[in-house]
Order: structure tokens, then sequence, then C-alpha cells
């Protein structure tokens, strides 16, 4: 069952692709941090395994480049990057969790997957037009889909969250994916969240399967996720 963990990895990382390419500003930009603290303030502001429940492991981790998101943009590594690039994003980090008991999720129905993505801009008005094109992506599913190739029978769209942080976007989209080598047809719920606070930008992906839906932790996560990035901001 591990296999269609990774056709749902690609949801999270199209959405994710989506909202960090956007963003762009011609403001008055502070200093720009260098490497190793714009690394340790990702590291401390992203989700870490010790703040989810026991269950879960880490799947992948790691800092992403400019060129590295632009590689899979669906409008080409060039536009991708230009945009990146001109709007002034710096750095990210993404982490994708899985729960360890994964057939027994399918069976019983739970959350399975939880992706967080973090980015910090040059400047707010970067990080206020990267949410601005996230929101016209997650606004219906003909536009989401042109991120995830993977899935079909995509349907959803925005969802009503409290708003937290400076800007608050979140939508829930239902779909299905066969994953290669896999028999079945596997259903999904995932709701995509993402808060601007400052000149960082969090997002975060929670799908379910097996009939669930995603819950309380959702919020949850997104709190802890603006907490953070106002202190390691500020």
């Amino acid at each position: 069952m591990r296999a269609w963990l990774w056709a749902a990895m690609l949801i999270v990382l199209a959405t994710a692709i989506g909202v960090a390419c956007g963003g762009g500003g011609d403001g008055e930009a502070e200093p720009t941090p260098d490497r190793p603290t714009l690394e340790a303030m990702l590291t401390e502001i992203s989700l870490k395994i010790e703040d989810l429940p026991a269950g879960w492991g880490l799947t992948e981790g790691g800092f992403t480049e400019n060129a590295q998101v632009a590689e899979d943009d669906p409008e080409g590594p060039t536009a991708a990057l230009e945009r990146l690039n001109g709007w002034g994003r710096l750095l990210g980090r993404a982490d994708s969790y899985l729960v360890t008991d994964t057939l027994g999720t399918f069976t019983k129905g739970g959350t399975a997957l939880i992706r967080c993505n973090v980015s910090i801009f040059a400047d707010e008005q970067g990080a206020t037009e990267a949410v601005a094109w996230g929101r016209d992506l997650l606004s219906e599913p003909a536009k989401a889909s042109t991120f995830i190739p993977t899935v079909t029978d995509l349907e959803g769209g925005p969802i009503s969250f409290p708003t937290i942080g400076d800007e608050t976007v979140a939508s829930e989209f239902t779909g299905k994916t066969q994953p290669e080598g896999v028999q079945i047809t596997v259903d999904f719920t995932a709701q995509i969240v993402v808060i601007r606070n400052g000149k960082g930008v969090a997002y975060l992906t929670v799908g379910a399967i097996g009939g669930a839906k995603p819950g309380p932790e959702v919020e949850e996560f997104i709190r802890l996720l603006n907490d953070r990035l106002g202190q390691a901001l500020d």
C-alpha cells in the first residue's frame, strides 16, 4: 500500500510548488539573511516529528532552492525560475510525513499524509503576491489539476477556515488516484491551507484516505506554524 502514497505526495508537492512560485515585489527589501541564517529560521519554523502524535514517520525533508522548485513547474522551468527570482523567494523547506500503519489507515479511514512547506521572501510584497498566486490556483479544480497529473475526478475548492496570521487561504479537494503497479483506485480528501506572516509563507497539506476527512489537527498545525513564523521573523 505504500505505492499510492507517492502519488499522494505528488498532490502535495504540486500544490506547494504553486504557492511557492507565486509572489513578487518591488518594495524596499530589508538586508537579506545569509544562507545559514535562513536555514536555521526555516528549520525552527517547520513542522517536526515531535509535533506529530505517535505513529508517523518522516519520508522526505530538506531545503528547496528556486532552481529545484522550478524544475517541475508546468509553466516550464525558465518561466518558473524567473517568477521565483523576480519575486524574491530566498529559500524554502519542505517536509513530508506518512502514517506508519498505512494499511490500517486505509482500512479504517484516517489521516495518512502531512506535508509542510515554508518559504521566506525578501519582503512582504513578495510573500503577499505569493499567497495571491496560490489563492488563484486553489480556487477551482481545473486550475489545481494542472499541477496534479496523477489524479482524476478532482473536485472541490475554497473552504471556510479561521483567519490566521496576516492572510489565510484554505481549500479542500477530493479525487482518485491509481498508483503504478497497484490494481485499485484510492480515494482521498486533501485540505490545503496557506498562511502569510510578514515575509514568510507556510502551506500545509493534510491528506486522508479510507473515506475519512482531515480533522482538527489541520488548524492546530497551522496555528503552530503561524506562531513560529512570527517568532522567527520578528
